[in-house]
């Protein structure tokens, strides 16, 4: 899997490293990742697009694409592991329970990233 990083000059910087992201991938269960070719660290600041969240999956071109610049480091993981969770169909059947059972089903990898210091 390829992970890229959009080029930028300025602050704000990335919230997650490439090699947060790598760990973030290697930590979910290989059932989470399979449907993903790519992942771009977009150079674009999340505040300044017209997006509906910072991690979006696009399922034609296979692309995890995170706008994470100026955001917080632990938000973005979150949403990355539930964007993973979510692919696999993980978390269809708990999406309609409560937000606290969503958070379940991630809280073990996240404990694992949140661990290892970059």
């Amino acid at each position: 899997m390829k992970i890229v990083m959009g080029k930028f000059s300025n602050e704000p910087f990335h919230a997650l490293s490439k090699k947060e992201v790598s760990l973030l991938l290697k930590i979910v269960p290989q059932a989470w990742s399979t449907q993903i070719a790519s992942v771009v660290l977009s150079s674009k600041i999340f505040k300044k697009t017209k997006l509906v969240k910072p991690v979006e999956y696009t399922s034609t071109t296979q692309q995890l694409s995170i706008y994470s610049r100026g955001l917080v480091r632990e938000d973005i993981a979150r949403l990355v592991l539930l964007e993973l969770a979510s692919l696999c169909g993980e978390l269809t059947e708990i999406q309609s329970e409560k937000a606290c059972d969503v958070k379940t089903v991630i809280k073990p990898y996240m404990d694992k990233f949140l661990k290892v210091r970059f």
